[in-house]
């Protein structure tokens, strides 16, 4: 029988981002956490002290809030843009 799930271009651009960071993953959480040690963050005050990407803090900071180390404090704060951000906090 003929698979017929055909991988997309997004897909395979995803997957090979996914692959490119994986090696990196546990540095980027704990940095993230470190920063949070310091103090209440929005993943936009964490994206501008650790100089990353918006894709790759909010994507390590959920993983961080699945495995209950991060929790939100339910303060928002604005970001860059104006937004309104959750404020994020280190749970240990």
């Amino acid at each position: 029988m003929e698979h017929l799930w055909k991988e997309t271009e997004s897909r395979r651009t995803s997957r090979a981002a996914w692959e490119s960071i994986k090696p990196e993953l546990s540095r980027i959480r704990l940095l993230i956490a470190e920063s949070l040690r310091s103090g209440d963050l929005t993943d936009d005050e964490l994206e501008i002290r650790l100089g990353m990407r918006h894709q790759t803090v909010s994507a390590t900071r959920r993983g961080l809030v699945k495995d209950g180390i991060v929790e939100a404090t339910g303060d928002k704060r604005p970001t860059r843009s104006g937004r309104s951000a959750q404020v994020w906090r280190l749970v240990l």
